[in-house]
């Protein structure tokens, strides 16, 4: 087994340190407001979810949201339990407080904002500056930067530029 080598360690924790969804991200975000578009709406008060459908578009400050369907599953208190998003793919792009563009692919998205937890399945990929992850599934802890990819069935595959290097005269 190859020991893993600083800079890759080093990526994997700037990979899950800089997740934005919901979470970590340009910190300005979560003060934003959050517009939301789509063909169709359903709210169900009953089992306390709203389901947007049909070319569904979500802004909040720099984090974007495409899907083919967003469902957000709400408590009694009327807070996010969690998100589900939907899409061939469903799409995500945000800044974080570097200003690096952050970019995420999936076929099913999920948030649970209790366990600060992010999955992607189907195709998932992560896309940081220009690193990245892919598999056919990653979970994300955004409070702790823990991060698990792939099922055991399937290959991950990561691309890490080199490091910029400066020469002094």
């Amino acid at each position: 087994m190859n020991p893993v080598k600083p800079r890759t360690l080093m990526l994997l924790l700037l990979l899950v340190g800089t997740w934005p969804a919901l979470a970590v991200a340009l910190s300005s975000d979560k003060q934003q407001p959050i517009n939301i578009e789509a063909d169709k709406l359903d709210i169900d008060e009953s089992k306390q979810i709203s389901t947007y459908q049909g070319n569904v578009e979500l802004q909040q400050g720099s984090l974007n949201i495409q899907g083919d369907r967003i469902v957000f599953h709400f408590n009694e208190n009327n807070e996010i339990l969690y998100l589900e998003i939907n899409g061939s793919p469903a799409r995500f792009k945000q800044l974080n407080d570097d200003g690096e563009p952050i970019n995420g692919t999936a076929a099913y998205m999920k948030y649970i904002d209790s366990e600060s937890r992010l999955e992607l399945q189907g195709d998932a990929s992560l896309l940081i500056a220009e690193d990245s992850i892919e598999s056919d599934q990653i979970v994300v802890n955004t409070e702790t930067n823990a991060l698990q990819a792939g099922n055991g069935s399937d290959r991950v595959r990561m691309l890490i530029q080199p490091a910029e290097t400066s020469t002094s005269q």
